[in-house]
């Protein structure tokens, strides 16, 4: 960042990519944090707060904490324009605070794909899929934590960083390098976290249309890899002009990351809609099925109707023989564990005599 840097000739125009980033990245965090508070509502109301709703929203946070900073960014220093039409402590303030942008952004990646991950465990909970995403969480914590050290450990002291002067730094290729694998990896379990749900929610026999609802809304993972791409593009070896090339790159950032929290958020829409739609018939949906039995995934569940020999099929669901409330019949979403209902049927045994005094009731089966 020294000042000695020559600039091109002719100079790039006075372009300004600030507002645009603050623009998109504000529309974005009013998304965030209207569905968290919503999740969150929900899921504490239900008594069914998890791992995944604390993690969510310790990301939310340092979503909001990394706009901050890019405000400060745009508004004071300038940041979106080329280097050349800035002073050179904007330019070296801009850097800074730059830096501690991208400490945000890797950790706040990492912790989404966990909440995410999180989430699919309270879906379903086997030995093999908490295995596969197990590795997958550790390898999230090695790249973008190993990203953050090396931010740390780049230069000595940090501030020769935004600088320029006064110490030492690696090889910028160290840092890039590590920026692409992080990001290849990123994508990967982009990939990973949106297909994987829409998998398990294929296989639960819930109606279609629900199916399709969940699916969609989790395929935005696909669209936040997209921009992931685009971030990764965006980048190059090249850091003469910071101001202008890592604000394009933030851009991309943001629309990854802020865009995969709505996802992870809007994945809970339906038992939300159900909440407030069908208030404490809906909240008591979300914790039971119809055997009775206790779900903490926080969403509402398919209810299990069956009936016993002695009640016609048209009034199964209730033990008075009502047709069941629309709340638990309709307000499906993702179960627990998928086709786990206990089933308990009545049979009793009747014995007739040649007295001709009717049926004898001699006991049952269950």
């Amino acid at each position: 960042m020294a000042s000695s840097i020559a600039p091109p000739n002719p100079l790039p125009p006075d372009e300004n990519a600030g507002p645009a980033l603050l623009a998109i990245s504000g529309i974005l965090i009013a998304l965030i944090l209207i569905t968290t508070a919503l999740r969150l509502f929900v899921r504490f109301s239900n008594g069914a707060l998890g791992a995944d709703d604390y993690t969510i929203a310790v990301v939310a946070i340092l979503c909001v904490m990394r706009f901050a900073v890019q405000v400060v960014q745009v508004n004071k220093f300038g940041n979106g324009r080329h280097r050349w039409y800035l002073a050179e402590d904007s330019y070296i303030n801009n850097n800074m605070l730059g830096w501690y942008a991208q400490v945000l952004l890797f950790a706040t990646m990492c912790l989404l794909k966990v909440s995410i991950c999180l989430l699919l465990l309270r879906i379903k909970n086997d030995g093999r899929l908490k295995l596969f995403l197990s590795i997958l969480m550790a390898g999230l914590f090695i790249t973008n934590f190993g990203c953050i050290i090396i931010l740390l450990a780049q230069c000595k002291p940090i501030s020769v960083y935004w600088t320029g002067g006064g110490g030492v730094c690696w090889d910028t290729r160290v840092r890039i390098y590590s920026i692409y694998f992080t990001i290849a990896y990123s994508l990967l379990t982009d990939v990973i976290c949106s297909l994987l749900p829409l998998v398990v929610v294929w296989r639960v026999r819930i109606p279609l249309a629900t199916k399709m609802s969940v699916c969609g809304l989790m395929g935005m993972g696909i669209v936040a890899t997209g921009f992931g791409v685009a971030r990764a593009a965006s980048l190059g070896l090249v850091t003469t002009d910071l101001t202008w090339v890592y604000c394009i790159a933030a851009i991309w950032s943001n629309l990854e990351l802020f865009l995969g929290v709505i996802a992870a958020n809007l994945a809970l829409s339906r038992s939300v809609y159900m909440f407030f739609r069908y208030g404490e018939e809906g909240k008591r949906s979300t914790h039971s099925n119809s055997s009775g039995y206790p779900q903490h995934s926080g969403y509402i569940n398919q209810a299990s109707f069956q009936h016993t020999p002695f009640q016609p099929a048209s009034t199964v669901g209730t033990a008075t023989g009502r047709r069941p409330s629309l709340s638990r019949s309709e307000s499906s979403d993702i179960p627990l564990e998928p086709g786990i209902h206990k089933k308990t049927g009545f049979a009793v045994l009747e014995e007739y005599p040649d007295d001709g005094h009717g049926p004898v009731y001699t006991g049952y089966q269950r």
